[in-house]
């Protein structure tokens, strides 16, 4: 009996460890793009392609494939969407930013995080980076406000925003 009083115990406080998942990737497809037709377009990058972009978004490139998401409705096109995985200090957050069709940022959702909650980018951050465009800067302290206790969030979730958003005005 204490030994498993012991164990529920430790189950408890270890929980918050774990991370979190916060909306499954089919959910964020439907809030950003409701009722569009979404058809999976991937994306090959040659070497030089990927060596391009990481200079222009100064941050390596670990891929030369990616998975696009095309949102049409009524055969108009809404938009792409992405899902990308970045560590940000030890473990992974994972996001899913859509673009429109002029190239701006639509949306950038937490799909899930797991660093300490406390470093979890807040939605209102995340809000902030709608309309941005690879023209913008997209880098906390530029044009983006810093996220006090959360530099690394803050400079992953502005890197992956900015490699979508300039994979997208690449190819597609």
């Amino acid at each position: 009996m204490l030994a498993a009083l012991a164990l529920a115990l430790l189950i408890l406080a270890c929980y918050p460890l774990l991370g979190r998942v916060y909306e499954k990737p089919d959910d964020a497809l439907k809030a950003v793009f409701p009722g569009a037709e979404i058809t999976r377009k991937p994306v090959y990058l040659s070497k030089q392609e990927q060596k391009t972009l990481s200079e222009q978004i100064n941050k390596k490139l670990k891929s030369r494939f990616y998975t696009f998401y095309e949102a049409r409705k009524n055969g108009k096109l809404l938009g792409y969407g992405t899902f990308y995985t970045d560590v940000v200090r030890t473990k992974e957050q994972t996001l899913f930013v859509a673009v429109d069709g002029s190239g701006k940022v639509m949306d950038v959702r937490l799909i899930s995080f797991f660093e300490p909650e406390e470093y979890r980018p807040p939605e209102r951050w995340l809000d902030i980076l709608k309309g941005k465009t690879f023209a913008d800067p997209i880098q906390p302290g530029k044009d983006l406000p810093a996220m006090s206790g959360a530099t690394l969030t803050a400079r992953s979730s502005a890197e992956i925003t900015r490699m979508v958003v300039a994979i997208i005005k690449m190819k597609l």
